[in-house]
């Protein structure tokens, strides 16, 4: 282990706390407890392995405040935003509690003199890696599904917001967790580059850029263990004319600049049709005008800081270039007290005209910024949300149940908001394809992606000749 680094505070650039971490050689004492750990948690009864997801469940709604102002100060989210998911991951907690002891398996018929089923075996050391827009309900994500299911859990959170993540981990020791059961590691890179390696890791499940996406996935297929990474997106939003335009702006809005842009679904393409296409961007220009950005711990703001210093750096030199291509149709004022000038800030900024090929277009920014183009139909919206490398989500704004469903159907995407944006829910799987990555998490998916099938035959009448084999007599 190694001490020393400072967290910071993304509203104004203090020191959150200094914390320890991880180095190689700590690293392989956790996945030493995790492997352990592992042959005895698999045997443990589902209901017992439940009733420590629903003691953590409650543990987390008990401290629901303070783990959400810490969450607050350390990503800059929206203190209403934090809650939410603090929330959302007790929930989290219990609807996999629920599930533990409802995974079955199958009896196939295959014939006389046989009993045939299957069931699904846990894989044992799940590596989570985890990115730091939203450390905690995505810490729930990984780890209760892998401890219901059978597996133990290591954890890494993202440098830059730990905090979150490691109370997780002390309130799992709180509620029971056996020694090795769910460990927080916390490290640069090279400590997820070292448990993606590490030949003691059986599963690996991953959500950040589709840069690191590639080489964690890369590492995992060298060892043919298998991964699931959740990517970035360049999501599109399509406006019909006849949407309703004003709940279709406020959706596009808080799709765009919700958590400061800071989304992998951020909806951060918009297409509308053109015959109300100046009258939607005038609905556009008026809601992005009026955001409020500030301190996102009073009820005020709408907006809050980037998470990290870099990232407000980067989407700056990505506005800075689209305004040298495009024209800006809307940008929210940026004002921030004294006190506070040391934080992330940026401004949500929404362009026309901006080349479709422009790298603001195609790029995934992670920052409040909207390209807005026109199209003429359906089939052309189609083209233009497809005119991507990646396939997490879209929006589709219409008033046409029959379009709706369609365009639903014909959307290469993990998922497709209609009339809505960014709702998620643990009963419903969420993935993308292309550059978004690939396996799924939530809901009917999630056993399937923590256990693996493992086929029994048992013969019932000794003696008797195997199917293939012709009868000797």
């Amino acid at each position: 282990m190694t001490t020393g680094h400072e967290v910071t505070s993304p509203i104004d650039g203090s020191t959150i706390a200094t914390i320890e971490l991880h180095d190689e050689s700590s690293l392989d004492a956790v996945v030493a407890r995790a492997v352990a750990a592992a042959d005895r948690w698999r045997r443990t009864p589902p209901r017992e392995r439940a009733a420590l997801l629903f003691a953590v469940a409650r543990r987390i709604r008990e401290e629901l405040d303070d783990i959400a102002v810490l969450e607050t100060r350390n990503c800059g989210k929206l203190l209403a935003d934090t809650r939410r998911e603090v929330e959302r991951a007790a929930r989290c907690f219990e609807y996999y509690g629920g599930y533990a002891d409802k995974v079955t398996g199958t009896v196939v018929p295959v014939g006389d003199g046989f009993h045939t089923y299957t069931t699904r075996e846990p894989y044992g050391v799940v590596a989570g890696i985890v990115p730091w827009n939203a450390p905690f309900v995505f810490a729930a994500k990984k780890i209760a599904p892998a401890l219901a299911f059978g597996n133990v859990s290591i954890l890494k959170p993202a440098l830059e917001t730990p905090l979150t993540a490691m109370r997780l981990g002390e309130l799992l020791d709180d509620c029971g967790a056996p020694p090795g059961v769910a460990q927080v590691v916390c490290g640069g890179p090279d400590v997820g580059r070292g448990l993606v390696a590490d030949p003691r890791v059986d599963l690996v499940v991953f959500t950040g850029s589709d840069g690191a996406g590639r080489h964690v996935g890369a590492t995992a297929a060298e060892r043919l263990v298998p991964s699931a990474l959740e990517l970035g997106g360049k999501s599109p939003q399509l406006v019909f004319a006849d949407a309703d335009l004003d709940a279709a702006a406020a959706g596009v809005v808080e799709g765009f600049a919700g958590s400061c842009g800071q989304m992998c679904i951020a909806g951060s393409r918009l297409f509308v049709e053109r015959s109300v296409h100046d009258e939607f961007v005038d609905r556009l220009v008026a809601r992005v005008a009026a955001l409020r950005v500030g301190d996102p711990r009073l009820a005020s703001s709408q907006v809050g800081p980037q998470a990290t210093a870099a990232q407000a750096a980067k989407t700056r030199e990505y506005v800075a270039d689209a305004k040298r291509s495009g024209r800006v149709l809307a940008e929210t004022p940026l004002e921030v007290p004294d006190d506070l000038t040391a934080g992330n800030w940026v401004a949500p900024v929404a362009f026309a005209d901006l080349p479709l090929d422009h790298r603001a277009v195609r790029d995934e920014i992670f920052g409040p910024v909207l390209s807005v183009a026109a199209f003429d139909d359906a089939d052309e919206a189609l083209a233009l949300a497809h005119d991507t490398e990646f396939g997490l989500a879209a929006g589709l704004w219409t008033g046409d149940i029959g379009r709706a469903h369609r365009l639903a159907s014909d959307l290469r995407v993990g998922t497709v908001w209609v009339n809505t944006y960014r709702i998620l829910d643990d009963m419903v799987p969420f993935g993308g394809v292309g550059q978004s990555g690939y396996g799924r998490e939530n809901g009917t998916e999630a056993p399937a992606l923590y256990t693996w099938a493992k086929s029994v035959w048992v013969s019932v009448e000794p003696g008797v000749p195997q199917p293939y084999r012709k009868d000797p007599s």
